[in-house]
C-alpha cells in the first residue's frame, strides 16, 4: 500500500510518498526558496549568445535563467535544414519579453533551465500549446496505443501537442475532452496575466503538492493524509475530478505528522553517507560537485563458502538499495557505482537487470551505461530539483557530517514544528539548545523568531548547545522558570 503524507501546518511545506509504511520519496518547499519546476514567468531576454545558440533570461530572481534555441516556439515549425542553418539571433532579440517555464531549478551557481515550450499537466493529459507532437505513455498496452494516438491527432491543431498518460488506457474519452479544454483554459489565463504584467514577473507557481500528486497518484496509492485544514479541502477538491476515488484524511493528532509516520527519522538517516544493507554489507555515498560515487562494501557479510555467489548476492542487494537511495535523496547527474568486483559477464548482466527493474519505479529519466573496463558502473539520472542534501544541509569550511552541516534554516523550521507540537500545552515558554552557528543565525534573524512567538503564543529562548547537528528542547514552563533555569545552567 502507498500513502501520500503532507505536512502543511508550518511555514515549510513537506510532501512524502510512503510504500508499506516506508519513505520512498519526499520534497520540500520553503517560502524563500528558488523558483520551482513548472512555474511560469514573463521574462526579459538579457543576453543572446549565438556561439551557444542560447539566451539568458531575467525572471526576477538572483540568477538569470538559461534558454536554448531548441526550446523556442519559433524553432519548432522549421524544416530540418532550416533548423541547422538558423541562428538564435533570428528568433529572439535582447530586451524583448518572453513566456518561459522552469524545467530545472537553480542549483549552486547555475541559474534555472528554462523552456518557452510551455506545458500544462493534467491527470490524463499533458498539453503542449507550441509543440506539435502526440505521444502515448509506454506503459499503455500496445492494443490501445493506436486509437489513443488517433484521438490525440484529431483533437489538436496547429502547433498543439499532447502526451496521453497512463490513466487513459481504458480510453475515458469524455474525461479526456474535458481535461483538454481545461488545460487550454489554463494557457489562456496565463496569456491574459502576461498581458497585464511587466517583465520580469511570476505568472503561475503550482501549489507545493501539485507536482508530486501528479507524479505519485496511481493505482497503488490508497490515501492522502494532510495536517492542515485549508490544504485538506484543496486536495479534496483536487482529487474529486480523478477517475480513482482517493481517500483524503485530515490528520488531527498532536504528534507531528512526519514524526507519527516515522518520516523524520528516515530523512535524518538519508543525510548520512553510510547505508547498511540487510545482510551486513553496506554502501558509502559520496556526493561531489561533479558526480556521485557509490562504493559497495561486503562489511560484516562473509556469506557461504562460494565467494563468487556471495559477491553477486551482495551486489544484487546493493543494486536494489542504490536505486531506492537515488530516489529518496534525489541524487542526479553522473553516478558511478563501484560494485564488488565480478569477473563473470553473466553476473554483471544480472546486476544490470536488477537496476533496470528498479528503474521502472522512478519517474526521473535515467540512462544505464553499464560497466567500464575498470569494472565501474556508470549511469545518469536527470536533475529537476535540488537534492535532499542540498535542501537540508550546507557545506561550510570544516568537516562536519562528511563535509556537510544542517542549514540554519532547516533548524528554524524544526523550531517552528516544536512550537506547533506544544501549541496547546499550558507552558508559556520553551528553552531550546542548538548548534553555535544556529544560535548566531537566530540572533541575526530575530524577526523570524518573533514571527513564531506571535503565531503560536509562546516565548522562545535559544542558547548554544553541545551538539553540532541538532536542536534540543531543554525545558518548558513559565518565562520566569525558563530564565532562572538558563541562568543556573549557564553560570
Amino acid at each position: 500500500m502507498q500513502q501520500v503524507v503532507i505536512n502543511a501546518s508550518g511555514i515549510e511545506k513537506r510532501t512524502a510518498l510512503l510504500k508499506d509504511g516506508k519513505l520512498i520519496e519526499c520534497a520540500y518547499q520553503r517560502p524563500d526558496e528558488k523558483p520551482s519546476a513548472g512555474s511560469i514567468y514573463k521574462g526579459r531576454v538579457q543576453k543572446v549568445l549565438p556561439g551557444m545558440q542560447a539566451v539568458f533570461v531575467d525572471i526576477g530572481t538572483d540568477k538569470n535563467g538559461f534558454l536554448h534555441k531548441d526550446d523556442l516556439p519559433g524553432f519548432q515549425p522549421l524544416s530540418d535544414e532550416e533548423k541547422k542553418q538558423i541562428s538564435i539571433s533570428n528568433l529572439v532579440k535582447e530586451g524583448e519579453s518572453i513566456l518561459v517555464q522552469i524545467v530545472k531549478e537553480e542549483t549552486g551557481e547555475k541559474g534555472a533551465k528554462l523552456t518557452a515550450l510551455l506545458s500544462f499537466t493534467g491527470h490524463l493529459l499533458v498539453y503542449f500549446p507550441f509543440t506539435p507532437h502526440i505521444g502515448v505513455s509506454k506503459k499503455i498496452k500496445e492494443s490501445a496505443r493506436e486509437s489513443l494516438n488517433k484521438w490525440g491527432k484529431e483533437n489538436t491543431s496547429g502547433q498543439e501537442g499532447l502526451i496521453i498518460r497512463t490513466g487513459c488506457e481504458d480510453f475515458p474519452e469524455i474525461e479526456m475532452e474535458k481535461e483538454l479544454n481545461a488545460l487550454r483554459k489554463q494557457l489562456s489565463n496565463v496569456q491574459k496575466k502576461a498581458d497585464e504584467k511587466k517583465a520580469p514577473s511570476l505568472l503561475i507557481r503550482p501549489a507545493f503538492y501539485q507536482t508530486y500528486l501528479e507524479k505519485w497518484l496511481n493505482q497503488h496509492v490508497e490515501e492522502i493524509i494532510v495536517d492542515d485544514h485549508e490544504i485538506y479541502h484543496q486536495i479534496k477538491e483536487y482529487v474529486s475530478v480523478l477517475n480513482k476515488p482517493y481517500s483524503v484524511k485530515l490528520y488531527k493528532e498532536r504528534d507531528p505528522i512526519f514524526n507519527k509516520f516515522g518520516i523524520d527519522t528516515e530523512i535524518r538517516k538519508s543525510l548520512s553517507p553510510h547505508v547498511w544493507l540487510k545482510n551486513g554489507s553496506s554502501l558509502y555515498i559520496n556526493v561531489t560537485e561533479a558526480l556521485t560515487v557509490i562504493d559497495v562494501n561486503t562489511g560484516k557479510f562473509t556469506g557461504k563458502k562460494d565467494r563468487a555467489k556471495t559477491i553477486v548476492e551482495t551486489n544484487l542487494l546493493a543494486a536494489e538499495e542504490i536505486m531506492k537511495q537515488l530516489r529518496l535523496r534525489n541524487l542526479a547527474g553522473m553516478i558511478v557505482i563501484d560494485f564488488i568486483t565480478m569477473s563473470s559477464n553473466n553476473d554483471k548482466q544480472m546486476i544490470m537487470s536488477a537496476l533496470q527493474k528498479e528503474m521502472r519505479n522512478d519517474a526521473a529519466t535515467m540512462m544505464l551505461h553499464g560497466f567500464t573496463k575498470m569494472g565501474l558502473f556508470e549511469m545518469t539520472r536527470k536533475k529537476e530539483r535540488p537534492t535532499l542534501l542540498e535542501t537540508l544541509t550546507v557545506k561550510p569550511h570544516g568537516d562536519v557530517m562528511d563535509g556537510h552541516r544542517i542549514r540554519s534554516e532547516t533548524h528554524f523550521y524544526e523550531l517552528e514544528r516544536l512550537a506547533i507540537e506544544h501549541m496547546y500545552h499550558d507552558d508559556e515558554a520553551f528553552w531550546i539548545e542548538g548548534p553555535a552557528y544556529f544560535y548566531d543565525w537566530i540572533n541575526k534573524h530575530q524577526d523570524k523568531l518573533t514571527e513564531i512567538e506571535e503565531k503560536y503564543g509562546k516565548k522562545l529562548f535559544v542558547s548554544k548547545g553541545d551538539s553540532n547537528r541538532e536542536i534540543t528542547l531543554r525545558k518548558t514552563g513559565t518565562i520566569d522558570e525558563i530564565k532562572a533555569r538558563i541562568c543556573k545552567d549557564t553560570h
